[in-house]
């Protein structure tokens, strides 16, 4: 008789292994159906000993293993199992969260082939061009694949609508996100074990497939790569292990490629497919009306959406923030409106009506509300909103039809796909934030894009903004016939990159910073977020201190979440050290579930 530890897959499963009784010894990685409250649920074994040596472990344990009915279904591959030992020592997680995080629940129901072929070699390649180009390598790369019999081309990108844009291009290949019905996608995963091309979501990215050939990360800054729950991983990272493991070539495609990633991060950019031109929309003294409206839509913006809309064209205009304004400031004072927990409020439309709005929506105050410091009504709106947006081109084209693309009213991937489909027609004007922009298809490029305001996303607190925004603006040339951006610091050096490709001074500058500052790919940023109360804040410090001494963490103002609950980050820059560190992510990974660890966010306030 043995014991096994077992790491359940399941929502309602707990963190951490399970323990059961069984027979006979497992191997490491064997898959298993096990009894969790009342239900079978798949899981992996992780541990596996006799009873025997078990035995004094289990006589203090607070515990009593219980009989169950414990069914084996398969071994997970020996490739899977690396590249989720190397995952989870980049991300300093424990092994059992990153596998639950890189094998849904559905792809442990489906046997795993008992014998996985050894690729033609592990290589890391580079496509850094538009779209079409990509697309149009990305196929010959198919072609070679097929005429030379050498297995599956594993196409992924980070979200459904960009899987579907990509189908296009392949009509034969399997497809699996998670927009196919149940019945759909289970017919796909059996599908995609011998298909010359799978295309898929990173979610079903790890996808059994025996003889694997090449894998392609298409679109790689994208964020839709990153996981958003509470246990952060980067499956770009888990996915060049698995290719390295299946000894298969990887190819990371994007227009730019992340500077990190770049094989040499000061070369200059071809062409993009879209001219991009930025307006300097600073007002110079002598030109200042004495009395003026703020405008978020400048005279050039709307000068080139009313010709692209003259004949029935399409356009496009993006705004960084959702709302009307992303932040509201007392005329008299300079105060700016904030909720009762501190958190600076921005101004948006609910049901109808003007309210100030935290970024989580879960405060809203009348918009008639005075300032909490000096009792004023003279209140000013900043920064640019998507609302504030569709109501001057609203007003400015009237005959227009308006689609607007945000959170606040795109909901459900059912209502993006209904507004979606609204793309298309003639003199349509859609506003948007960056959301938007995988469900522009290539393919159908608009007559116009724009950028209201470049300095709004500018001014956000991410390291990354700088290559963020060129990110966004060469991603709209793939996507429209000429891009316009408006922005009061045209002298920074990102927009002459943009206006020029073959101009390097924003790489130049970026990377000289970076290597300055020890930031990718100079050096790594982890951050360490401790949330609850005063207590526990005291207590994650000491913790988080004493593990990463010698190095001192900088320790970033507190936030407060709730009454009595606060979020406390502090940032390590290990810029010497080679990362992962086995040892030191061993010693993270004990840490609480309560501290949340990023490994180089795009924000240290995450």
């Amino acid at each position: 008789m043995h014991v096994i530890d077992v790491i359940p897959f399941a929502r309602h499963a707990p963190e951490g292994a399970l323990s059961y009784r069984f027979r006979e010894r497992l191997a490491i990685g064997t898959i298993v159906s096990v009894p969790l409250r009342k239900k079978t649920v798949p899981g992996i074994v992780v541990g596996c000993v006799s009873v025997r040596d078990a035995k004094s472990d289990l006589k203090n344990a607070p515990f009593t293993l219980r009989a169950g009915s414990v069914r084996t279904t398969g071994v997970l591959p020996a490739p899977y199992r690396e590249a989720a030992i190397y995952t989870a020592e980049y991300h300093a997680l424990p092994l059992g969260t990153v596998l639950r995080a890189l094998l849904p629940e559905t792809l442990l129901e489906h046997e795993f082939p008992k014998r996985l072929a050894k690729g033609p070699g592990a290589a890391l390649d580079f496509c850094e061009a538009p779209y079409r180009e990509r697309v149009a390598t990305y196929a010959e790369t198919v072609g070679h694949s097929v005429s030379n019999s050498a297995g599956t081309v594993l196409i992924v990108a980070p979200t459904a609508i960009e899987v579907a844009h990509l189908a296009k291009a392949f009509p034969h290949a399997v497809v699996v996100s998670g927009s196919l019905a149940p019945k759909a996608r289970e017919r796909a995963l059996a599908a995609a074990r011998r298909a010359a091309v799978v295309i898929t979501t990173p979610q079903y990215a790890f996808t059994p497939i025996e003889h694997l050939a090449h894998v392609i990360l298409e679109h790689e800054s994208a964020g839709g790569y990153l996981t958003r729950a509470t246990v952060p991983i980067d499956l770009r990272v888990a996915l060049e292990a698995y290719a390295e493991a299946r000894d298969v070539p990887l190819t990371r495609g994007d227009y730019p490629l992340r500077l990190e990633v770049r094989p040499t991060p000061t070369a200059p950019l071809e062409a993009p497919a879209a001219p991009i031109h930025v307006h300097d929309v600073r007002e110079k003294k002598a030109e200042m009306p004495t009395a003026r409206t703020f405008r978020a839509i400048t005279p050039a913006l709307q000068a080139a959406l009313e010709k692209a809309l003259r004949d029935g064209g399409r356009a496009a205009v993006l705004a960084v923030r959702k709302g009307y304004a992303s932040a509201v400031v007392c005329r008299d004072c300079g105060a700016a409106v904030r909720d009762a927990h501190g958190r600076a409020l921005s101004l948006a439309t609910a049901a109808g009506k003007r309210v100030f709005r935290s970024s989580d929506g879960a405060v809203e105050r009348d918009a008639k509300a005075l300032c909490d410091v000096c009792g004023s009504w003279n209140l000013l709106p900043l920064g640019v909103g998507v609302e504030r947006v569709a109501e001057e081109l609203a007003r400015e084209f009237p005959k227009a039809h308006i689609v607007r693309f945000d959170t606040d009213t795109i909901k459900t991937p059912a209502a993006a796909r209904r507004a979606a489909a609204h793309f298309t027609e003639p003199g349509t004007l859609i506003v948007g934030t960056e959301a938007l922009i995988p469900w522009l298809d290539p393919s159908t490029p608009l007559d116009v894009a724009a950028i209201a305001s470049a300095d709004s996303l500018l001014a956000l607190p991410f390291w990354r903004a700088r290559e963020r925004l060129a990110s966004l603006a060469f991603s709209l040339s793939e996507r429209a016939q000429e891009v316009h951006i408006a922005t009061r610091r045209p002298d920074d050096t990102v927009f002459a990159t943009l206006a020029n490709p073959l101009d390097t001074a924003f790489f130049t500058e970026e990377t000289t910073l970076r290597k300055r500052l020890g930031y990718p790919p100079f050096g790594h940023l982890i951050t360490f977020a401790i949330e609850g109360t005063d207590a526990r804040l005291a207590e994650g410090e000491a913790r988080v201190t004493e593990l990463l001494s010698p190095l001192t963490p900088a320790r970033l103002p507190d936030r407060l979440v709730t009454p009595g609950k606060k979020i406390r980050t502090f940032v390590a820059k290990y810029s010497d050290t080679p990362w992962p560190h086995k040892e030191l992510a061993a010693h993270i990974a004990l840490l609480p579930p309560w501290v949340t660890v990023r490994i180089d966010p795009e924000s240290l306030w995450q």
